[in-house]
């Protein structure tokens, strides 16, 4: 593991509490910070060599980058951690559904999915998702083009590790989940325990 970006994910908070949408709540949902300033937003359309290989809803995932923090928010978060360039996830139709679903079901327009990576596992990284009622200052924030609300928050330190990946809601037999799929930073097909794996760097 490089340990310039262990350093990096040490300073990354876990998933607290703060950061966890209740289902059940009826609160209002908190605004965005005022100096957040949204960026010209920019649609992003996966496109995957290898149609024949792949669940043909993942040849049509779209997203929008709708804002980012500043270099001062990352800053003020306490981490470190730079802008990161041609930001972009790629969202499935199945899983933008479903935020949008879950968001609307419990009138929290702003609540989305968070995904992060933190260090640990067999193969030194692992994802972790959970629901969170609005933005943190610190996160670039995704849609899906045409599925509103369809909220991915991903923090400036996962982000470097995420991106160009596609996330993607799936139903099987042992159940239905999110997952994140096609990421180009990670090296190989990780591990066989489909959780951990290993960077591409």
């Amino acid at each position: 593991m490089s340990s310039s970006i262990a350093r990096k994910l040490a300073h990354v908070p876990r998933l607290a509490s703060s950061r966890r949408m209740h289902i059940k709540s009826t609160s209002s949902m908190p605004t965005l910070a005022p100096h957040l300033s949204p960026v010209p937003r920019r649609t992003f359309v996966s496109t995957h060599p290898r149609r024949s290989q792949i669940p043909s809803r993942l040849e049509h995932a779209i997203s929008v980058l709708y804002s980012q923090p500043t270099q001062k928010d990352i800053a003020e978060a306490g981490i470190e951690a730079d802008l990161v360039p041609d930001a972009k996830i790629y969202i499935t139709e199945s899983a933008a559904e479903h935020l949008k679903r879950l968001a609307t079901d419990n009138s929290h327009h702003e609540g989305g999915l968070r995904v992060a990576v933190e260090s640990g596992g067999c193969h030194g990284y692992q994802y972790k998702m959970e629901f969170t009622a609005h933005r943190q200052p610190d996160d670039y924030h995704f849609m899906h083009r045409d599925i509103v609300p369809s909220n991915v928050y991903v923090d400036a330190i996962s982000l470097s590790l995420l991106k160009g990946s596609t996330l993607d809601f799936a139903t099987e037999l042992i159940g239905s989940s999110f997952r994140v799929l096609d990421n180009p930073q990670a090296k190989g097909s990780g591990c066989g325990c489909g959780v951990s794996w290993e960077a591409n760097i």
